[in-house]
């Protein structure tokens, strides 16, 4: 649910002040203080000569219909956020999730690594892709993640058309050889 800055220091408004509202009143029916105590208070709310009772009482009132209805707005789905081009023909919308599997599959391509994850930002520079891999520990380094950052920028950029700024790698670990870890088990 996306949330903007006003609405959610409204809620932080809203919410410390249901807190404030809970607490006095379980103190009030807790019996834990005379009836007497909060009588003056309660008649004069009763009574409607006190109008910042009335001021408060409305705008909980505004609040409470504003996230009623906010509720029932239609919200597209996070997939089909995406990135939107504008063509001669009309508007392409590229989703996030289809430049994440443009990206694994680029980068599948690519010998030594073995297992990956993908994220994907969209700044105002463009977009940038983020790979958490694991790889095989055969191929150096700088070979390797120069190559992955290469694949996988040139890919996405001809398949969709997209800018890529940048393609940050991070080598989670080294996994080690499948035939050496079984036989390292049969030992």
């Amino acid at each position: 649910m996306h949330v903007n800055l006003f609405d959610r220091f409204i809620l932080t408004i809203y919410s410390f002040a249901l807190i404030v509202l809970s607490c006095m009143m379980i103190v009030a029916t807790s019996g834990w203080f005379a009836p007497e105590v909060f009588r003056p208070y309660i008649d004069q709310m009763l009574a409607g000569t006190n109008l910042a009772y009335l001021i408060v009482a409305i705008l909980f009132l505004i609040v409470s219909l504003r996230f009623f209805f906010s509720s029932f707005r239609s919200r597209k789905p996070k997939a089909d956020r995406g990135i939107r081009q504008r063509t001669d023909l009309g508007e392409i919308n590229i989703t996030i999730p289809t430049i994440q599997a443009i990206a694994e599959r680029a980068a599948r391509q690519v010998k030594g690594i073995r297992d990956l994850k993908t994220a994907v930002k969209v700044l105002d520079s463009g977009t940038m892709i983020s790979l958490r891999v694991s790889v095989d520990g055969e191929t150096p380094f700088p070979e390797l993640t120069n190559q992955l950052q290469s694949e996988v920028k040139e890919q996405v950029e001809r398949i969709t058309g997209l800018l890529i700024t940048e393609v940050a790698v991070v080598v989670t670990e080294v996994v080690q050889q499948e035939n050496y870890a079984v036989r390292k088990r049969v030992e």
